[in-house]
């Protein structure tokens, strides 16, 4: 948030070299980390529903989504009532700190650990801080990369749907059939 930055001509070439590394990178780990947790989540869930004695066992796309709706609730709540605790903020601008932080929209108009040296004199707060925010982008990364899985999967299944229109209306064109349409 503008605290720390490089100030020589040389640091600043490293830094946009390192970002071009690094930013792709850090999207393809937490992507990773998002598969992961929703395969254990989704494992979890089976098991869940097994020792439930549920007839369908099976874990939904809609399952999937709730659950990680849920965790990234649950994620920003967590976070809003420990850093308004820390910070003194209200609870919503807490929860708006969290949430442009794990998004990692960053504007920096709320900064943790800023308040009474706390990086020196707080040092559970840092820590904290340190594993909420990487516990969170992973929270966050499993929902988002459910919600992409979803969104192709749905647009997967309108292609099939298009094409299998489109080949039953050639295969009728072929035929010289008709169409007939009922209102």
């Amino acid at each position: 948030y503008g605290h720390a930055a490089p100030s020589t001509d040389g640091g600043k070439v490293f830094c946009m070299l390192y970002a071009l590394l690094g930013i792709p990178l850090t999207l393809v780990m937490f992507q990773s980390v998002g598969e992961r947790i929703n395969t254990f989540v989704r494992y979890l869930l089976h098991r869940l529903k097994k020792c439930l004695g549920m007839r369908r066992t099976e874990v939904s796309m809609v399952n999937m989504v709730t659950i990680g709706f849920i965790s990234c609730m649950s994620t920003l709540c967590v976070g809003a009532l420990a850093f308004s605790h820390f910070e003194g903020w209200s609870f919503f601008h807490a929860y708006y700190y969290c949430f442009i932080t794990l998004t990692t929209i960053g504007f920096g108009d709320y900064v943790a650990l800023q308040n009474e040296h706390a990086l020196q004199t707080k040092p559970e707060y840092v820590a904290f801080s340190f594993i909420y925010i990487l516990t969170g982008l992973a929270v966050i990364g499993a929902f988002l990369n459910l919600a992409v899985l979803r969104f192709m999967t749905m647009n997967a299944e309108d292609e099939k749907r298009d094409a299998e229109q489109r080949a039953l209306l050639a295969h009728n064109g072929q035929a010289g059939g008709h169409i007939h349409c009922s209102v």
